[in-house]
């Protein structure tokens, strides 16, 4: 934990770097706090990290925009305390100016690792989706369908965290994808599976009016999304996937044969 003392000391640092290396593009920040003498497993703690940039943008105050090309450079060029940096200067600036750091996000977005991608949009775009969903919603749904699997899989993964917090909008954002089940998904149903299941768990009957609403359906792709999202039994749905293992469409058959055999083990 960051004692009073060496608070006022990164502070007392953070003002001196900012008035004398920064404005000469200077971003070797770690000058900042390099003395800090603890160290956990070799490393300087996140909590130091984090506190140092924070400073920053404090300091910045409502300059921070003049400072893109730094923090990208953080992002990019500064390893683990760069990223962690990056990190929570976004989530104290992306709301105040979205046009101009979602860009930057988007940036970060293309050349992330799996674990610091998932970090990066939990600390800074899942408060902003729960604070203002009409307003960033359609972004994420814009980065659902990213020519990097990746990045789509992850912005999956980012609405049922989403869900989980805000359950008022999973009809909004299922009505979203089940919109799409016309039109061939390709490499994308899987992240269809993914968040149907995850309104299965969260939300039973908003799932078994997707079944309802879709159960007439002979569409082969519809039916492989809707048998492979299944978990539990239920007498509606046991109904709707007989009628499908009846079907003259090879796809629709397979698809509904195999549901049926996993629903009969779970009847009991």
């Amino acid at each position: 934990m960051l004692t009073i003392d060496w608070k006022e000391r990164l502070n007392k640092d953070t003002v001196d770097y900012l008035e004398h290396k920064l404005p000469k593009n200077d971003y070797d920040f770690e000058i900042i706090f390099n003395a800090y003498p603890e160290r956990v497993n070799g490393k300087i703690p996140p909590e130091v990290i984090v506190h140092v940039a924070s400073a920053i943008i404090q300091r910045l105050g409502k300059n921070h925009e003049k400072y893109l090309p730094f923090y990208k450079h953080l992002w990019d060029k500064k390893g683990a305390y760069g990223k962690t940096a990056f990190i929570t200067m976004m989530s104290k600036v992306a709301g105040k100016k979205p046009a101009t750091y979602l860009p930057v996000l988007e940036a970060a977005l293309l050349n992330a690792p799996a674990a610091d991608l998932s970090v990066l949009l939990e600390k800074v775009l899942l408060p902003l989706l729960r604070k203002q969903p009409e307003k960033y919603l359609p972004q994420v749904y814009q980065w659902s369908k990213h020519p990097k699997q990746l990045i789509r899989q992850q912005m999956i993964n980012l609405l049922v965290k989403l869900l989980k917090k805000n359950p008022e909008l999973s009809a909004e954002v299922l009505e979203h994808f089940v919109h799409q089940w016309m039109q061939p998904l390709g490499e994308e149903l899987p992240h269809h599976l993914t968040l149907l299941k995850a309104v299965a768990k969260l939300d039973y009957e908003l799932y078994l009016k997707v079944w309802r609403e879709n159960g007439h359906s002979r569409d082969p792709q519809t039916v492989e999304i809707l048998c492979g999202s299944l978990l539990t039994y239920h007498p509606e749905i046991e109904a709707i996937v007989e009628n499908w293992t009846k079907s003259g469409n090879a796809r629709v058959k397979k698809a509904a044969t195999i549901a049926w055999r996993m629903l009969q083990k779970k009847k009991g």
